[in-house]
């Protein structure tokens, strides 16, 4: 009976081990899932973010039973003022006094907006409503503008006749949805850099120390 009586409690102990054995497990298990799921839900939330105001295009192939949207994002990344010269004169005081030099433009030179990336239209809607007002898709300078300077005695002065402009870095983000409503399980897919030259409508001479 001494043999019988330890049997039971050492075979009760094993089913009660194996018991919370797979109690443990579980939990693991479920935690484990839970972490799974916890991150594939974080990842399709950061991946379904994309901005407003975006204008879509729908793309579809029934043969491949494939559709989405497709939309792209311009974002001016940097911009500084430049000055396109058409033409220079320069101008020489040998005198000891004061003197006023005057000059006259004499060329017709046309500026447009430079694209390197993307399309050109799209760009320029941007641009105005991001750096400028002033910025048009083309200029042109004309002749028969005259501006006067003084030059100092022994001095010089430079004059340059042209359009004021701007030098932009930006960039191209393009995003697409699969969804039958545009915005929605949507991603970006790439993104592309480009510069581009865009002329003001101010034209004119602007005078400089020789």
């Amino acid at each position: 009976m001494m043999t019988d009586h330890p049997a039971r409690p050492r075979g009760g102990s094993r089913r009660s081990m194996r018991w919370r054995s797979r109690t443990a497990t579980g939990a693991v298990l479920a935690a484990l899932v839970s972490t799974l799921t916890m991150g594939t839900s974080a990842a399709q939330a950061a991946d379904t973010s994309c901005p407003s105001g975006l204008n879509w295009v729908y793309y579809s192939w029934p043969e491949w039973g494939l559709s989405y949207w497709a939309a792209e994002e311009y974002v001016v990344n940097s911009s500084q003022p430049t000055f396109l010269v058409a033409e220079e004169r320069s101008v020489s005081n040998h005198t000891d006094t004061v003197a006023t030099a005057t000059f006259t433009s004499s060329v017709s030179k046309t500026y447009s907006l430079t694209v390197t990336v993307g399309v050109s239209l799209t760009l320029f809607q941007k641009l105005t409503t991001s750096v400028s007002a002033s910025i048009t898709t083309s200029t042109t300078t004309t002749t028969g503008v005259s501006a006067s300077a003084t030059v100092p005695a022994r001095g010089r002065v430079i004059g340059q006749y042209g359009v004021e402009a701007y030098n932009v870095n930006y960039s191209v983000n393009t995003y697409e949805s699969y969804s039958s409503t545009p915005g929605e399980n949507c991603s970006r897919t790439s993104s592309s850099q480009g510069t581009t030259v865009a002329p003001t409508v101010y034209t004119g001479w602007r005078v400089l120390p020789g």
